[in-house]
């Protein structure tokens, strides 16, 4: 450990430390529930100290993994026994273009300070998520949706170029153009072929004032087709649906017991960007919608309506075992009516969110986000924080939610909690998962970054695996 600690301090600029504190201030995510501990943090002062510290696990045998907010829920940006790269010093813009609609920052920088530099000048990234804490190489790894995914795809699709440092410890710039094979296996690859370093970045110009529209439903296929209907017009700028279950009694007629008479109710919150709300037609925008109580309307300025609304707790003894299946528009119907009704089988359903936000397969783009094959995707969000005596119980009944939407052809986003051996890797990436195989070996030979997560074939079980797909 000491010749370790000695050897990466004579060849990084940054920090290096491996304190008992500091590691396990970094053995466990915002999930909760994985737990993994270093043997060194590396604090890179650039892109080169990345690049040595790659070039160095190699040479040692050692795993490396990179990390900055910590955010992840399935201990993606954990590490066990190797080195742990804390990205957070690397968090300055380098270029800044308003008037040409793109900016260049480190990947450690995060979201709240592209956004409290973007503003003054009338432009923001085009998709931001519900946490603005959260830094660009940590969601351009794993993808980064938000209330407008809709429209601009998600936060990755979105991005510009990338200075990535590889398994192999080269450093490579990479735009849809130049390395464009690197650049669309690194975004919303989950630190598996590369470590974003630096990210280039699209904005988009934005309109002054929103005005955001509280519409309850009482059916799910209702709310499903106006939802459809909604986005695939592009009548509107900002969707999300929140599901509220009302408590009307229990039934003794259930030989497992007393079962708990649950109705659910769907509230959708549409918003409009204007340049004056003036401008919006309401009555033409509402008629054409079968909501059963338009329950509020809200005017806000568009940088207050951006804000998160509120940081999530996190209590101690609690895990975030949060998941998001993406639904074929097809399906939605039939897999959230069966998810509706297992849910209070083993959560407190009363205290957990649940909502559904729409995609639109047309504006993703990204290989290594493997959506369902139609146009118009559904997602299902389930977001318990629980008590971690709880985790095994609920953790698996997340993995049947997980297995049933893969057999209706969903896919999962990966982000959130996922729990996944190699028959669940190959039905997510369904064909296209022999070309993650090939793309990991040509980039991470030694297979040192970020075990842990995804399960890859081994050497000799190509055929066999193929055949399962």
């Amino acid at each position: 450990m000491n010749n370790i600690l000695s050897d990466l301090r004579h060849i990084i600029e940054g920090e290096v430390s491996n304190t008992k504190e500091e590691l396990e201030a970094v053995s466990h995510d915002f999930g909760g529930i994985i737990q993994k501990q270093p043997r060194i943090i590396v604090r890179p002062k650039n892109s080169t100290d990345v690049a040595k510290a790659i070039k160095y696990a190699a040479k040692q045998g050692l795993t490396i993994s990179s990390r900055a907010a910590g955010h992840s829920l399935s201990g993606q940006s954990l590490n066990q026994d190797g080195i742990l790269l804390d990205m957070r010093n690397l968090n300055q813009i380098h270029e800044f273009r308003p008037d040409e609609l793109w900016f260049k920052a480190d990947a450690g920088m995060t979201w709240k300070q592209v956004v409290d530099t973007s503003i003054p000048y009338g432009v923001v990234p085009p998709v931001l998520t519900n946490n603005f804490e959260v830094t660009l190489g940590g969601t351009l790894s794993a993808g980064g949706l938000g209330l407008s995914s809709f429209r601009y795809g998600s936060q990755a699709d979105n991005c510009l170029g990338l200075e990535v440092v590889t398994g192999t410890g080269d450093i490579i710039w990479c735009t849809p153009e130049k390395n464009s094979e690197l650049f669309n296996h690194v975004l919303c690859g989950y630190g598996q072929f590369g470590i974003i370093t630096q990210v280039q970045n699209r904005l988009r110009k934005y309109r002054p004032f929103t005005r955001s529209y509280f519409l309850c439903y009482d059916d799910l296929d209702i709310l499903l087709n106006d939802q459809s209907l909604l986005t695939s017009e592009s009548r509107i700028d900002g969707l999300v649906s929140l599901f509220s279950p009302c408590l009307l009694g229990a039934s003794r007629a259930n030989e497992n017991g007393i079962r708990p008479i649950i109705e659910w109710f769907y509230r959708m919150q549409i918003t409009l960007e204007v340049d004056s709300t003036n401008d919006i037609n309401e009555i033409e925008l509402l008629s054409s919608l079968n909501f059963y109580r338009h329950i509020h309307t809200e005017d806000l300025t568009f940088k207050k309506f951006i804000q998160p609304i509120a940081q999530v707790p996190h209590p101690v003894d609690t895990a975030n075992s949060w998941i998001d299946v993406l639904l074929p528009g097809s399906m939605a119907k039939k897999y959230i009516d069966i998810a509706l009704k297992h849910i209070p089988s083993f959560i407190d359903f009363r205290t957990v969110p649940v909502g559904s936000f729409c995609l639109l397969n047309r504006n993703m783009k990204m290989p290594m986000f493997p959506l369902p094959e139609e146009d118009l995707v559904i997602g299902l969000g389930l977001y318990p924080t629980i008590p971690k005596f709880q985790i095994q119980h609920v953790t698996e009944q997340l993995n049947f939610l997980t297995d049933l939407g893969l057999q209706m052809g969903g896919k999962r986003y990966m982000a959130t909690w996922a729990d996944f051996d190699l028959p669940k890797w190959r039905l997510q990436f369904g064909d296209y998962w022999p070309k993650v195989n090939e793309i990991k070996r040509k980039y991470d030979p030694q297979m040192i970054l970020n075990p842990g997560f995804f399960k890859y074939e081994q050497v000799g079980e190509k055929n066999e695996s193929h055949a399962l797909l």
